[in-house]
């Protein structure tokens, strides 16, 4: 649960397609009432290389609160009336329909836009547990897709090792996700990147395993690691 002084937070995500940089442009939260508001630094940065607010959220500078959650947000959710319901939320470890845990746990994505909520990590929390896609995997040699160049194998339940990249041009917090024989096979996302590398500088126990991976013709999301920080 990604929670600061009684709040519980998720990002929106905005991706270039053109540079396929990810940006936290907004972040939603609740506590009693929903708010959103858009990270005014971020998404200037968006905003230069294509984002345009969104139509329920035309102003940047501006706090949006309600008392229920924005439909903007749970219209990208199943219904709630749907008769597979309790399957999907068994897929993501719900009991119940809650369209805030279920939009941190599904990322709302839709084939429509480039938009994705994600569970950000706070270091004050104890024993973080995030799973994901690693980024920049179609890069390294592991890749198998449109360049077939794959030399070496991921394997499932493989443990890997994570280094910060300080000259990386694009991330100052970057960090490469190697495997043991020192072969990078990624990144951390953009939007975790900063967390963990402060994780690791502050010494914190970090793992992550290999949970999926499924080569595809984009490279986009392929391989899937389970981070816990301790």
């Amino acid at each position: 649960m990604s929670r600061i002084n009684n709040r519980d937070y998720i990002y929106l995500v905005w991706k270039d397609y053109n540079s396929r940089q990810r940006y936290i442009v907004g972040e939603l939260s609740r506590n009693g009432k929903y708010e959103f508001k858009y990270r005014i630094q971020d998404v200037n940065k968006a905003i230069n290389n294509g984002f345009e607010p969104l139509i329920a959220f035309p102003n940047i500078d501006e706090v949006y609160e309600s008392h229920d959650i924005f439909p903007a947000f749970s219209s990208r959710l199943p219904d709630k009336r749907r008769k597979d319901v309790k399957e999907i939320l068994g897929r993501y470890k719900l009991q119940v329909y809650d369209a805030f845990e279920l939009l941190k746990k599904s990322g709302g994505k839709l084939p429509t836009d480039s938009l994705e909520f994600i569970d950000p990590i706070f270091l004050e929390e104890t024993n973080i547990e995030r799973e994901f896609y690693i980024a920049g995997a179609r890069h390294h040699d592991h890749c198998q897709g449109e360049r077939n160049k794959a030399n070496f194998k991921i394997n499932i339940n493989e443990e890997l090792i994570l280094v910060k990249d300080i000259n990386n041009e694009h991330d100052e917090f970057a960090v490469k996700v190697k495997n043991k024989e020192n072969k990078c096979i990624g990144y951390i996302p953009i939007f975790f990147s900063k967390e963990i590398s402060e994780a690791i500088d502050k010494g914190r126990k970090i793992i992550s395993i290999v949970i999926n991976n499924e080569c595809n013709n984009t490279c986009e999301e392929c391989i899937k690691i389970r981070l816990n920080i301790i």
